[in-house]
């Protein structure tokens, strides 16, 4: 091989050693770039998978009660391996819980005032409010079902969520209470009896519905049911509103 032949090729060598560095760098710069992207989808399929969990599970344990539903049930019906609901949540307690804390924090977001209703008069702020209620009741018959599940027996769950959602809904409630039983909007009754009947009331054409059905014809679920059902709680727990309503002419 001549002079030049050699010192051609020693070039060419050194030309495509550094393309092969050039592309590996590349290579490597592009798969560090596109880690977060997998990492973040990664993450976002183990919510969503965590979401669907504790969904199926506040419908199985609102049916079957806690103890008539397990883990590999809840894993078979969500589609998923009875292990992944143990890495996301340990035992089958603290799936309940997560299923409780959906119930209150969905419920909350549901009754919360509009912009505007906080400087409405207070019966008319209730009256509003009772409505949005009745709807979550129709909509989320499971509420009742799970916590009347949870009722038949004293136990550390129903003492969780009574302290941790239950008895603080009720201290906010009960002082705007006093105010409507004082100007005669309520009727003068214990408020904590009241809460049960208030709460009872509105829920049972929601979790009879099928017996309403089959007796009256009557579809609970439907918006003009729900409607008409509203209009009959505020009657029944909220008799001064009626009244001053027709004193006023409205």
């Amino acid at each position: 091989m001549s002079r030049f032949s050699i010192i051609a090729y020693v070039r060419l060598s050194l030309v495509l050693a550094a393309r092969s560095n050039d592309n590996d760098s590349r290579s490597e710069a592009s798969r560090l770039q596109s880690k977060p992207g997998r990492k973040r989808k990664t993450q976002d399929r183990g919510v969503a998978t965590r979401q669907r969990i504790v969904e199926e599970a506040l419908q199985l344990f609102s049916r079957h009660g806690f103890d008539g539903v397990g883990v590999r049930e809840i894993a078979e019906s969500v589609g998923v391996q009875h292990g992944l609901i143990k890495y996301h949540f340990g035992k089958k307690d603290e799936l309940w819980r997560e299923a409780v804390r959906l119930l209150f924090t969905r419920m909350s977001e549901i009754l919360e005032p509009e912009p505007g209703e906080a400087d409405l008069p207070p019966a008319k702020a209730f009256e509003i409010s009772l409505r949005r209620y009745v709807r979550y009741c129709a909509e989320h018959p499971e509420h009742a079902r799970l916590m009347v599940q949870e009722s038949f027996r004293d136990n550390e769950r129903l003492a969780w969520a009574s302290e941790s959602f239950i008895r603080p809904s009720h201290d906010r409630i009960f002082p705007r209470w006093d105010i409507l039983m004082r100007d005669g909007t309520m009727p003068r009754v214990d408020p904590a009896l009241m809460v049960y009947a208030l709460t009872g009331a509105a829920q049972s054409i929601f979790n009879l519905a099928a017996e309403a059905k089959l007796t009256h014809g009557i579809d609970a679920c439907s918006n003009e049911t729900i409607e008409a059902y509203s209009d009959a709680i505020i009657a029944l727990f909220l008799p001064g509103l009626a009244k001053r309503e027709e004193a006023s002419g409205k």
